[in-house]
């Protein structure tokens, strides 16, 4: 973002930079959504939905899922934000590899 605005995105104001990102969106015909900021993603299981306390790296006692936090967040975040916006389910993310 810092080669397109010529400054980092840290120094932009935060409602300016949605508002930037915002009007990108529309003129290539996206739509931007927001999750609540209050919404447990890291406590919450992706698998079975239980919701735990907070840790950095947990077994769901439902499901016996393994869950880190960060991905789990990861997860639940993009199934919440798909299912406020009705797309159903977006694509999965494609795994960066170093050349």
């Amino acid at each position: 973002m810092q080669r397109l605005w010529g400054r980092k995105v840290n120094d932009l104001a935060f409602r300016e930079f949605l508002q930037i990102l915002e009007f990108v969106a529309c003129k290539k015909g996206k739509t931007v959504g927001c999750v609540d900021q209050w919404y447990s993603s890291s406590k919450t299981c992706n698998y079975c939905k239980h919701v735990l306390e907070s840790v950095r790296c947990w077994r769901c006692p439902n499901c016996q899922t393994v869950n880190d936090r960060d991905g789990n967040a990861a997860n639940n975040i993009k199934e919440a934000g798909s299912l406020s916006l009705g797309v159903g389910d977006v694509r999965p993310s494609q795994t960066a590899v170093a050349a």
